[in-house]
């Protein structure tokens, strides 16, 4: 029996013309390796070919047609034949290829965000809301993230190659010249909180002089006198910006203004700047621009230099992160809501998207005082 098993796999591997003596080879005519101590083919898992729209149509028993039509919001389709593709689809393990179908529609219903510092809670905040919006309207947000200028514009650039349908930069300002490139092929491009001066995008933005004469006004009408305003080293549209309007709102009033420069928006950079302050001796009202930068300023106060908030000092951030609220901080500040600067960058998008020649469009982000523990009674 043993000699006969041999002779039949030896005829076998004959027949198969195999042109390799040596173990792994592969057997020609049954395209597998081959095992020369045995004499008989290997076995091995051939990888499962995808499942095609045409597979799902011959299973549902429906045209290919169908098959579009029961994954897309495109066309009738009868309720009964859309589950009956779906469970075929379910069956066969079949996806639908969005990439591939962006090429025959022009949308890949990709949206691409750009975005930096998600370390920071309104950043965070921002762009989780701003995923939510655009899942909301069937879109599926692609983010990227920049730990600069330069680097933000080279994703802008890259995401094109993803034959977005949009963008939306809340870090960074893309070059003029790709946001035409964007305009040519209809990809809407969205700054929130970007510099104004970039043309040919729609913008979501704070009202900057609007933001330091609030801020002003928090202080100076609770007793302010002596001001004080953090100010990052960054010139960015935003902070650096509603610093320097604060800046303003100060002297036009003819109030006296320390700046303290080259703060970050970080705890960190809070807490070393109450050193600073406290060296100063004659402050009595600060604008922290930034709550994360103010929760560190406010602890610097109270625990490094035991100065009483608000008798003291009193203290006003901007954003209302969550942890403003929070006991132990219980900060006063200006609400910039996400939510709102979230829904308008979308609504913008979509906007651009049924009408590409429209001018450009810039929504405001309405700013609302809260007023906390940091800040005294009002005068």
């Amino acid at each position: 029996m043993a000699a006969h098993n041999y002779a039949q796999n030896r005829r076998r591997w004959t027949e198969s013309h195999a042109l390799k003596h040596a173990r792994g080879a592969i057997c020609i005519r049954h395209a597998q390796p081959f095992n020369f101590r045995t004499f008989s083919p290997v076995m091995t898992d051939k990888p499962k070919k995808k499942p095609t729209s045409f597979d799902v149509a011959k299973l549902a028993g429906v045209h290919r047609s169908q098959v579009s039509r029961a994954f897309s919001d495109q066309g009738h389709i009868a309720e009964d034949t859309r589950e009956r593709v779906l469970e075929a689809a379910k069956q066969l393990g079949y996806r639908v290829n969005f990439l591939a179908r962006s090429l025959q529609t022009n949308s890949s219903k990709l949206v691409g965000i750009v975005a930096s510092r998600l370390d920071t809670s309104y950043r965070a905040a921002l762009v989780h809301a701003t995923t939510r919006e655009l899942q909301s309207h069937g879109y599926t947000p692609v983010l990227v993230t920049a730990d600069s200028g330069e680097n933000a514009r080279g994703l802008t650039e890259k995401l094109l190659n993803y034959s977005v349908s949009g963008m939306i930069i809340t870090s960074g300002t893309p070059p003029s010249q790709i946001i035409e490139e964007c305009a040519r092929w209809n990809v809407p491009v969205v700054m929130v909180n970007r510099d104004p001066d970039v043309s040919g995008a729609d913008k979501v933005l704070i009202d900057l002089d609007a933001a330091g004469k609030l801020a002003f006004d928090m202080l100076a009408k609770r007793g302010g006198r002596h001001f004080a305003v953090l100010q990052p080293e960054e010139h960015t549209y935003s902070v650096y910006g509603r610093a320097q309007a604060f800046v303003r709102a100060c002297e036009a009033a003819g109030a006296p203004v320390e700046v303290i420069s080259g703060v970050t928006q970080t705890y960190q950079a809070g807490l070393e700047a109450s050193d600073r302050l406290a060296a100063l001796g004659n402050v009595d009202s600060v604008f922290a621009t930034s709550d994360l930068g103010a929760i560190g300023f406010l602890d610097g106060l109270k625990l490094r230099h035991n100065i009483s908030v608000p008798d003291e000092v009193q203290v006003v951030g901007f954003d209302d992160i969550a942890e403003a609220s929070w006991i132990g901080n219980d900060l006063s500040t200006i609400r910039q809501p996400f939510e709102s600067a979230a829904k308008d960058a979308v609504a913008l998008m979509l906007k651009r998207l049924e009408a590409p020649n429209h001018a450009p469009i810039i929504a405001r982000i309405q700013l609302e005082p809260i007023f906390r523990g940091t800040t005294r009674a009002e005068t």
